[in-house]
């Protein structure tokens, strides 16, 4: 009986002991000293739903760096958020950091699930986006990754000097060429839908309502035009299965020209997927670019190692890596995004996505009035 009440009088020290090495407040410390505190939690839990196996092997290079140790377990995005809500009561999650998408943060920020705003603690704060895809978030989630919609094209079979930078010059593209031009069907890829909220903002006016909470059916009375527009191309347009069924084709030689996504299109031809030669392009009228954010859960036990985790990530040099081995567009402007399929200036031609309404509802009005 005495060794349990000593073991259980230790158990109790230690629990105590630990309890009062946590009990930290980020906001009262200076760098060195997170990175101090980081370094004696060990390890942390990484949570993203995609590149899974390709981010394990670049997160290495954090794990020598500061001896943390960095595990990305295998799930998807659905389950990563239900698992945040369902650990949310909890005094400590097994969340430590997590990649999400910006239009999930209002209702985890909302219902207290995030902590924040982590821009008071990042040392480059200044340099980082807070807001993505039109959704604001004050700083407790940063960009971590940039993806831009635009057009692949096979310059063997596309004129270089002729790129369609206009939607009547594309219009014109697509009856001189019958088929050469694919959509994919935007249920199963986002670049098709991409390509749709540029036609409904090319033919029937951009709409600041388009990029704003709140939906109004008013907004796509026009929208019709669209659909006619598309139903006179009707015998020209290839409509693919999804994004890559788009990019497999032009591979192939069927199609010349797709809307694609920069970073799909990158990794597929990283992979030796897709042949070098296909190149990729954001005409004038612009296409929709967008990424993804980094956060930490409110009730993770090891915030040091978790900001500083996030604070690798978004660093310029980060950046720059997943520039070189996903495509994606960096998100520190002190990053070099020199091996990018777009340079700097066509970067310009970037535009928001629609808000979730409007883009569901694009989606639908073109299944119903094009795919059917």
């Amino acid at each position: 009986m005495m060794n349990k009440t000593l073991t259980a009088i230790a158990a109790t020290v230690a629990l105590g002991l630990t309890t009062q090495a946590s009990a930290y407040d980020l906001k009262e410390m200076q760098w060195n000293q997170i990175v101090e505190q980081a370094q004696k939690e060990k390890a942390i839990n990484v949570y993203v739903w995609y590149f899974q196996p390709r981010f394990r092997t670049i997160f290495k290079d954090f794990e020598d760096k500061y001896g943390i140790k960095v595990r990305v377990p295998n799930s998807n995005e659905k389950g990563n958020i239900n698992k945040l809500i369902a650990e949310g009561k909890r005094s400590a999650g097994k969340i430590d950091v997590m990649a999400i998408d910006a239009a999930r943060m209002p209702s985890l920020m909302q219902n207290n699930l995030v902590y924040g705003p982590i821009t008071d603690v990042l040392p480059d704060a200044a340099k980082l986006k807070t807001k993505l895809n039109g959704v604001e978030t004050g700083g407790y989630a940063v960009s971590f990754w940039g993806n831009q919609t635009g057009f692949a094209y096979d310059p063997s079979r596309v004129n270089e000097k002729e790129l369609p930078q206009s939607f009547d010059a594309l219009g014109k593209w697509i009856s001189d060429n019958p088929y050469a031009f694919g959509v994919n069907d935007p249920n199963k890829g986002g670049a098709g839908n991409a390509f749709i909220q540029r036609a409904i903002t090319n033919m029937t006016g951009d709409n600041e309502a388009y990029y704003a909470t709140g939906f109004d059916a008013k907004n796509t009375t026009k929208w019709s035009e669209v659909w006619t527009w598309f139903d006179k191309h009707s015998d020209e347009i290839t409509i693919t299965s999804s994004n890559a069924d788009s990019l497999t084709r032009m591979n192939d030689g069927e199609i010349s020209m797709a809307p694609a996504w920069e970073d799909h299109l990158k990794g597929l031809q990283a992979q030796g997927a897709i042949t070098p030669r296909i190149k990729f392009y954001i005409p004038e009228f612009g296409m929709p670019g967008g990424g993804n954010m980094i956060m930490m859960p409110a009730n993770t036990s090891k915030k040091a190692a978790s900001m500083l985790f996030i604070n690798w990530i978004t660093s310029a040099e980060v950046q720059t890596r997943f520039n070189e081995v996903f495509g994606s567009a960096p998100q520190h402007p002190d990053a070099d995004d020199s091996k990018a399929l777009v340079s700097q200036e066509q970067r310009q031609f970037s535009k928001s996505f629609f808000t979730a309404d409007y883009a569901t509802k694009a989606k639908k009005a073109f299944t119903e009035n094009v795919l059917m």
